[in-house]
């Protein structure tokens, strides 16, 4: 696909940013593919733009989950690209603290959540903050009758690992005596 070459408006406007920094502008449009900002002072709209990673934290399977059309955002600007499509590539997860690296002192705590998916491999416990942990198949099953877990159900999990960088969080289930 072939975008038109930016202005010379629009590619002086984006000269004067740096990646780092932080703007503000008003959600364009959103779509599938990541979310478009009118830029505050920018001499065009939709001078940023917002690939889906970076939308939120929490998982979203549509960036519509988590901004709107006409709504305020401050972001940080990743990079630009003052040649080709004349945009900031912008980000609001890093101006929000990473919900897993709250977790990573709770290695060893007793916490409750709610069951959010059921795969082959485990079972998804949402925790808050946005953030699931996975009870892995493997764990041994919950002390006392043995009974079906369905989404909703309430679990207590220990936390036993915590992965930053790769946004996972190993849990394993509680006896009740914990």
């Amino acid at each position: 696909m072939t975008y038109p070459l930016p202005s010379q408006a629009l590619r002086a406007f984006l000269m004067t940013l740096h990646p780092g920094d932080v703007v503000t502008g008003v959600v364009a449009g959103v779509e599938n593919f990541g979310v478009f900002v009118d830029l505050d002072g920018a001499p065009e709209a939709a001078a940023g733009f917002i690939p889906p990673p970076e939308v939120s934290w929490r998982w979203i399977t549509s960036c519509h989950e988590a901004v709107a059309p006409g709504q305020r955002v401050t972001a940080q600007i990743l990079s630009l690209d003052t040649e080709l499509r004349g945009q900031a590539v912008l980000s609001l997860v890093a101006l929000q603290p990473n919900p897993w690296s709250l977790w990573s002192d709770r290695v060893g705590s007793v916490v409750r959540g709610r069951v959010t998916k059921l795969v082959s491999f485990g079972i998804f416990v949402g925790l808050d903050a946005g953030t699931a942990g996975l009870v892995h198949c493997s764990e041994p099953p919950p002390v006392g009758p043995e009974r079906a877990v369905r989404i909703g159900d309430e679990m207590t999990v220990r936390i036993t690992e915590v992965d930053v960088p790769m946004r996972r969080i190993r849990l394993a289930r509680a006896g009740t005596g914990d």
